[in-house]
């Protein structure tokens, strides 16, 4: 089997000025009565102003001296189109807290209003009223004034940020409330809620969260309380709920007495031993190392718990030990079937994130991540990770971000978890970023619905935190088929095999700009049907082998579903991690993404004449396809993958407004001679570009500055037909001349041969396609521009993110879809011109 190692590309690319292409046109105005609509817009200003005053009063006899402005909603007509970050007057410190759609349409704006500042508003109506018309012919103010419906006070409606109801007034519940946070410390912001809202019978745990402008912590309290303090306490931005915790899935089979295969097994493993290999840390119930096939992978001082008053670490629920089985061979029927080696390349850290008893109390779950986090961190700073956890949530649907997930992305991104920023949103000026990779699960499909597969799979979403940006997020598929039908007689398949699992949870229900989730599939196993319409799981046949946490009842355990799937995909990232340990945590995301493949089965599902829209499902069922070990780990001689670490700087700051910066041109060494001289043999090339982005969660509109990612980027690749001259300036304004014909077509002239194409890809911080084409055309295709598109950093000019650096990785790979005669070696030309320009020499 080819097993050469990835190309790494560098001194191919240069740095270039950069303007979008893009346009956007204002939105139109809509049109009042100026003299009606002002004056109605002052007598309900009027009223807020003597509400406020209510208040001073209010605040000053219960002693919340600290406690400031108010909160109030402003309600915009359908009709109009209005970006909300126009609101937000620096000067008066006006602040957007929620955007939410009214049944009609319109949007519902909160804004809290420092005291004294009711008069920004004011002013600008009163201007509106009667002072001096534009150049334009038009009253001052009129796209703000002639856009609002309606001004009143804020109320428990306008900061519910859930899509679902909010509890009954009077039900004591666990919820997150997300706190307004200025100049000051997070861990200051926090306290002085907690210290408030005793006033209001309001039990606030000390765990904190930290977002952009957000401090989030978790309260046990009622809506008619919360309704109080929102009211007077002037912090509170959003509440939501706390969700519920999702069951694990554990199988509860018999084990077999199988202690000498173990043996044998272990005879042939070579485990690694150094502390630089690679380590998978597991997030989950714990690991009982003292099982043979486990012990030389993980060390009795990494055997953790989050919570010292836990014990040790051990694992008497079983799923976590059957997860590191996973994670260290993979499914153990085949290793246990041949008489091969079996290499570990890498090691494991286990941190028990649940009680010996129970559920975790509700706790904000980002922040027992990211003390997990903390834990292992502090304990071996410099070992090389990928984190992995199977637990999982039901949050919110649609893809929409929760603290937990903001936090996965946060901590991927590179900050701290526990406490991300130094004062507001700022890094700090020592400040480092240390970037991580998280493998998660997609979450199940409860057993009990498999007699709808697949339409269940299809209507259950994601659970929470799979929606997250940076994280690798796993479903499930399954190629295990085999059924005993003696022992079995009335049982039939459910799934077939390559097919979705029948576990496996999907994102087809959410909006069309969140990520496209699962990233990838794994095996998760199948499962069976009887005669009188009951799901069963198994039986073992089609279930995944692994390591049992009662190795005195027997060695071996069953497991399966998107538990199992994401232990896999991070045993995958091991290997990854430990052949290339130079290889960002996006690169490795990359390759694993970029490696995977759509079964026959899953292409059988698009119908004949497929748009689009067709790929979109197919892409929020199985991610980019399921994952191959050997596609993302080498490269060979007909099938090369160039490699392309690189950062790029998106914004600059120029003239106090913040705009785009600069692009990247990658010139790629590119095999010219070998790909003419195929001339028309049908080839692919496969092209992925990851990075991470910051979070920003707090639910103010997904626009402009409230948008949840800090930037974006894009790709682009030179058309076949195209000159480098126009290929420059399809991507970038600045390439073009001053007698440029702004109407002729600039569009991709391959856009047709891409099989996910521009739009669809662009979605999350990992852009994978595939464009397929003749050897002749893709000899011309060697040009690929990263750009940088918006992102709140942009659009957030306090956030001081102008002229940051942000990595990327750029994966490029090539193979002839069609069969040739001859040998082919793309590889070879690739390798000698990087060493040229690189000036090294190569050796065989």
């Amino acid at each position: 089997m080819p097993d050469l190692d990835h190309l790494s590309v560098t001194g191919f690319t240069t740095d270039r000025s950069f303007q979008s292409t893009h346009s956007f046109p204002k939105p139109s105005e809509l049109q009042r009565d100026r003299e009606q609509h002002g004056s109605a817009l002052l007598r309900q200003l009027a009223k807020l102003r003597l509400d406020a005053e209510a208040l001073s009063l209010e605040r000053a006899k219960r002693g919340l001296t600290t406690s400031t402005g108010m909160i109030i909603a402003i309600e915009f007509s359908a009709q109009a189109k209005f970006d909300v970050k126009a609101l937000e007057w620096r000067k008066d410190e006006i602040e957007v807290l929620t955007v939410a759609q009214s049944g009609g349409g319109a949007q519902v704006v909160a804004l809290h209003v420092p005291e004294g500042k009711l008069s920004a508003l004011e002013t600008r109506v009163r201007k509106y009223l009667s002072g001096p018309m534009t150049k334009h012919g038009k009253p001052p103010h009129t796209q703000l004034v002639n856009a609002i419906e309606k001004i009143r006070g804020a109320a428990f409606a306008e900061l519910w940020t859930e899509e679902t109801a909010p509890p009954a007034p009077e039900k004591a519940t666990w919820l997150q409330i997300w706190l307004r946070n200025g100049a000051q410390t997070a861990s200051a912001t926090a306290k002085a809620f907690q210290a408030a809202a005793v006033q209001f019978g309001i039990q606030v745990e000390t765990s904190y969260l930290s977002f952009p402008g957000r401090v989030v912590v978790a309260a046990w309290t009622t809506r008619k309380a919360l309704e109080g303090a929102l009211r007077l306490l002037g912090l509170i931005a959003e509440i939501r709920y706390v969700q519920p915790h999702a069951e694990f899935f554990l199988s509860d089979l018999a084990p077999r007495e199988q202690a000498p295969w173990v043996q044998e097994l272990l005879q042939r493993c070579t485990f690694a031993e150094s502390d630089t290999s690679p380590y998978v840390t597991l997030l989950d119930t714990g690991v009982n190392r003292a099982h043979p096939l486990l012990e030389k992978a993980v060390a009795h001082e990494d055997v953790m718990a989050v919570d010292s008053e836990w014990g040790p670490g051990t694992d008497v629920d079983g799923h976590g030990t059957e997860m590191a089985g996973v994670i260290c061979h993979g499914d153990l029927v085949a290793p246990l079937a041949h008489d091969q080696k079996l290499d570990v390349p890498h090691r494991m850290e286990s941190v028990k994130i649940f009680p010996p008893a129970g559920a975790n109390p509700p706790h904000l779950y980002g922040w027992i991540m990211a003390k997990a986090v903390d834990k292992v961190e502090q304990k071996n700073p410099g070992r090389s990770r990928i984190f992995v956890t199977m637990t999982t949530a039901i949050g919110p649907g649609a893809g929409m971000p929760t603290e937990w997930s903001a936090c996965v992305d946060q901590l991927a991104f590179g900050l701290n978890g526990l406490d991300p920023y130094t004062q507001g949103i700022s890094w700090g000026t020592d400040f480092a970023l240390k970037q991580r990779l998280f493998v998660m699960s997609a979450g199940n499909v409860p057993w009990q619905g498999w007699t709808q597969y697949p339409d269940i799979n299809h209507s259950t979403s994601i659970e929470d935190p799979g929606q997250s940006w940076n994280g690798l997020t796993v479903g499930a598929c399954t190629d295990l088929t085999y059924l005993d039908i003696q022992r079995w007689p009335t049982y039939a398949l459910i799934a077939q095999g390559g097919a979705l699992s029948p576990a496996s949870t999907t994102s087809r229900l959410w909006r069309n700009s969140w990520p496209l989730k699962p990233d990838v599939v794994a095996e998760g196993g199948n499962a069976t049907i009887d005669d009188t319409n009951v799901p069963a799981v198994g039986p073992s046949s089609l279930r995944i082998l692994t390591t049992s946490h009662r190795m005195h009842q027997g060695p071996f355990a069953e497991t399966g579903d998107t538990s199992a799937a994401a232990a896999e995909v991070a045993r995958i990232c091991a290997h990854i991690r430990a052949r290339y340990p130079n290889y960002w945590e996006e690169t490795v995301r990359a390759l694993v993404i970029h490696g995977a493949r759509f079964t026959p089965q899953m292409l059988a599902q698009l119908p004949r004449g497929a748009k689009k829209r067709d790929m979109r499902e197919l892409l929020r069922t199985y991610g980019f396809g399921k994952v191959s070990l050997q596609n993302s780990l080498a490269s060979a001689e007909d099938a090369p993958t160039l490699i392309v670490q690189d950062t790029i700087v998106p914004y600059q700051l120029e003239k106090s407004k913040v705009k785009l910066k600069e692009l990247k041109l990658h010139k790629l060494p590119w095999p010219a001679d070998e790909l003419e001289a195929l001339g028309e043999v049908a080839v692919e090339m496969r092209v992925t570009l990851s990075f991470f982005v910051e979070p920003n969660p707090s639910r103010r509109g997904w626009q402009s500055k409230f948008r949840y990612q800090s930037h974006g980027l894009r790709f682009a690749v030179k058309g076949a037909s195209e000159d480098e001259v126009r290929f420059n300036q399809r991507i970038n304004k600045l390439d073009r001349l001053e007698d440029f014909d702004e109407d002729e077509s600039l569009s991709d002239p391959d856009k047709n041969e891409w099989q996910i194409g521009a739009v669809l890809r662009a979605r999350g911080s990992v852009h994978s396609d595939v464009w397929r084409g003749t050897a002749a055309q893709l000899r011309e295709k060697s040009h690929i521009a990263v750009f940088p598109i918006g992102g709140w950093w942009k659009d957030w000019p306090g956030a001081e993110r102008a002229g940051k650096a942000t990595r990327y990785s750029l994966v490029v790979s090539l193979r002839p879809i069609q069969e040739v005669d001859v040998p082919v070696d793309l590889y070879t030309p690739i390798a000698t011109e990087i060493a040229i320009v690189n000036a090294v020499d190569i050796t065989a």
